[in-house]
Parts: structure tokens; sequence; C-alpha cells
């Protein structure tokens, strides 16, 4: 994989992965104004797109503090065979997620992984079309 086609496909992953909290993906547009002024829309769409391949740093940056991710995310790692790097970013509740989980006994802890392998196999079925998301959830 050529380097702009590593953060474009880096940065694609972002956009499919990283949710806001009601579930929806971000636009474009969403992203922009998040980065404060730092990335225009279209200078975005050229890095998704692989047109422009050498951001700076406060770009970089700038998406990383967006989605939440360490900045390196974009630069170092390796790509699994279907394209999806195989360290996920960490979602907008991640760092959360884990500190309360820090405080929990063996058993409680025990507990939420497997609410969360229910969930990830509900969502894995979801995603594949086996079944429908429910409204409201």
């Amino acid at each position: 994989m050529t380097e702009q086609g590593h953060l474009a496909e880096r940065l694609e992953q972002l956009f499919a992965t990283v949710r806001k909290p009601d579930g929806s993906r971000y636009t474009q547009t969403e992203v922009a104004e998040g980065t404060h002024g730092v990335l225009t829309r279209v200078y975005l769409w050229k890095l998704r797109t692989g047109r422009a391949t050498n951001p700076g740093f406060q770009i970089i940056k700038a998406l990383a503090d967006f989605f939440q991710v360490d900045a390196n995310y974009f630069t170092q790692g390796e790509v699994g065979a279907a394209g999806e790097p195989l360290a996920r970013p960490a979602g907008r509740y991640t760092q959360a997620i884990q500190e309360r989980a820090g405080q929990l006994d063996d058993k409680a802890q025990k507990a939420i992984l497997e609410l969360m392998d229910y969930l990830l196999s509900i969502q894995k079925r979801e995603q594949s079309g086996e079944i429908k998301r429910e409204a409201g959830l």
C-alpha cells in the first residue's frame, strides 16, 4: 500500500467505525467543523480520496483529536487482509468505559465482557443484514 493510500484508508476506517452518540456516521462537514478551522471540507475530501498526500502535523492532530485516536494511528501500525487496521480506533466512550471497568471487581468485569460479546454479536448480525436494527436503539 502506498503512503497516500495508507492515510486515506485509515481516515475512511475512522469515518466507518467512529460514530456519533446516536450511532450515526459523521459527515465530512461535521468533521471539518469539529476541527475548529484547522481543516476545510474540501481538504478533508482530498485526504479521504488520496488526492492530498502530505498533511501537516496540525491537520493530523486535529483529525486525531476529533476521532479520539492517537495521531500515530495515521502513520503506524499494520493493516489486515481486509484493509482494516489491526488496532481499531478508540470510540468516543472507550476511555470512560475503561475507567469505570477498572473500578469493578473480577466478577463484575466478567459480566461486562459477556455483555460486550453479546452486543458485538448483535452488531455483527446487523451489519451483515441478518437482523434489522429496531427503531430507537
